[in-house]
């Protein structure tokens, strides 16, 4: 069973070698900073942070469609995302990136063996891949995580880099310009590297690992934000 594991690991890594598409990415990056610079002000703190190279598992809240523009902004990799990528409050151009830009497309209630064996191959080439452990875009306080990166950082150990992005005029980018004659404030706060999490089995982490990790993951990303967002994951709360 250990070979042919092996044999699956090898053809994902042939199939998704890390790093990849970094010429479209590259441009697509670059019209990214200009875009959000002309229509935001967008303030990062954290930087000194970000490792000098993967493997890096980058986790963060989902609030709005801008949360998945914050790893592009803070970082110089051409990194992975796996997720569904529903974008309800996203303008109609901004719902070709993901296919440009080739993530890696789930689907909340499925295996996704693919999305999952590419996210652990990319991983396995010491790459950055950015997951949403909420999953769908929410308004309101943080909510549990599902079990995708939970699963992913127990199987594969690698460290963890915790994200929390916020917005003014609740993420109303137009209407901010519109309306109030001024860009939209973002504010991105990158956290410390934390774990590699570990499981007794990581071939098959346990649901009582998953869960527990999922809310150490959501604790994290939770201090990084104002407590008005943390709800049950404040980590000032014994």
């Amino acid at each position: 069973m250990s070979e042919q594991n092996d044999q699956v690991m090898e053809s994902m890594i042939q199939k998704y070698p890390w790093p990849r598409r970094r010429l479209v990415r590259g441009v697509l990056k670059a019209g990214i900073d200009i875009v959000s610079t002309i229509l935001t002000r967008w303030e990062i703190k954290g930087r000194e942070n970000i490792p000098a190279q993967g493997p890096l598992l980058v986790v963060g809240n989902h609030f709005h469609f801008l949360d998945s523009v914050a790893p592009i902004r803070s970082t110089r990799w051409p990194i992975e995302f796996i997720g569904d990528f529903v974008m309800p409050n996203a303008p109609p151009i901004m719902r070709v990136f993901p296919n440009a830009w080739q993530t890696l497309k789930i689907q909340q209630g499925t295996p996704n063996f693919e999305a999952l064996r590419a996210s652990q191959a990319i991983l396995s080439q010491n790459g950055v891949l950015v997951i949403y452990p909420e999953g769908h875009v929410h308004s309101g306080l943080l909510k549990a995580a599902l079990p995708g990166a939970a699963y992913m950082a127990l199987r594969t150990g690698v460290p963890i880099l915790p994200m929390g992005t916020i917005s003014d005029n609740d993420f109303k980018l137009f209407k901010t310009l519109s309306d109030k004659k001024r860009r939209l404030r973002i504010f991105t706060q990158i956290g410390e590297v934390f774990g590699p999490l570990t499981s007794d089995n990581p071939e098959r982490p346990s649901r009582a690992e998953i869960k527990s990790a999922g809310h150490l993951i959501m604790t994290k990303i939770a201090g990084l934000l104002p407590r008005e967002y943390r709800g049950e994951f404040d980590p000032e709360i014994a």
